[in-house]
């Protein structure tokens, strides 16, 4: 039979890597979600997901740093509040009883996320017609205005980096404890909050996955003290069609990554993403 009978799933990685990779994002929400649905041992199925993370926002993250897309000076707070966090909570043991509910949980709250950070993206990308005349007509004004916001400068970004790193901190945790790279919830988050626009927004996040993915994954090897053999031992024990898992998702998130949405507008991409988000959130919970 072929891959085993598991086709089925190979498939899905595949589409997924396609469609996330395609919307800015790597996809470990899916495939952790697969995993259990496959029945796969809870203490390895983190581990895959995160890999096929690495594999998938890697080329993304290649992509926007060779075009000089990254805005580091305000991503670096979010990364590095981050990084410890996702490390402890990928080292945190969770029974299955705790870790399905609590995925199911995050997956249903991330695809609403997704959904409202849509709107106020279109919104912020679209000003409004009486925003703009009036920067136009009272240039002295927004001098005026610039003259005073410079004066509190200082205290305004000190603000900002202390509250994007506990923003960065607070969902390294989440996506350390269930697997994932957390992107689905800085993007949704950063465009609520009008952080910047739409390009810069995907290129931090695709940073925060690959980083947090990163992390996660070495905190779950130490969580159970494997080694890298002892890992590919128990992938192997517990989803002998590993390898084709990653081949897919490196197939599927290359094309995805070189298309970059150009099949679709990153809004429908970002809607579809959402409702799978969502829906295998509620198929989980429904286990």
């Amino acid at each position: 039979m072929l891959l085993g009978g598991k086709f089925w799933i190979v498939a899905w990685f595949f589409l997924a890597a396609l469609v996330y990779s395609s919307a800015g994002f790597g996809g470990g929400s899916t495939y952790t979600a697969l995993l259990v649905l496959n029945d796969v041992d809870h203490r390895v199925l983190p581990m895959l997901s995160l890999a096929c993370n690495l594999l998938v926002v890697s080329g993304a993250c290649l992509r926007f740093a060779t075009k000089r897309q990254i805005p580091w000076s305000r991503s670096v707070p979010l990364v590095a509040g981050s990084i410890p966090l996702a490390w402890i909570g990928g080292s945190l043991p969770l029974d299955r009883e705790v870790f399905v509910p609590l995925l199911s949980g995050t997956l249903m709250v991330a695809g609403v996320l997704l959904l409202i950070g849509q709107s106020k993206e279109r919104s912020n990308e679209k000003p409004s017609r009486e925003q703009r005349p009036e920067a136009e007509k009272h240039p002295e004004k927004v001098s005026l205005a610039n003259q005073t916001g410079s004066s509190s400068m200082n205290f305004w970004y000190r603000s900002g980096v202390i509250w994007q790193a506990s923003l960065g901190a607070g969902l390294g945790l989440l996506a350390g404890l269930v697997g994932i790279g957390g992107g689905i919830f800085l993007s949704p988050v950063l465009h609520l909050t009008r952080w910047s626009h739409a390009r810069d927004i995907a290129a931090t996040s695709s940073l925060f996955i690959l980083v947090n993915s990163l992390a996660g994954l070495i905190g779950q090897a130490s969580k159970h003290g494997w080694s890298v053999g002892e890992i590919m031992t128990e992938f192997q024990t517990h989803a002998p069609w590993w390898p084709w898992l990653f081949v897919s998702v490196l197939i599927g998130g290359q094309i995805g990554n070189r298309a970059a949405a150009s099949w679709l507008s990153h809004l429908t991409l970002r809607r579809i993403t959402a409702v799978i988000v969502l829906a295998a959130g509620i198929r989980l919970g429904w286990m």
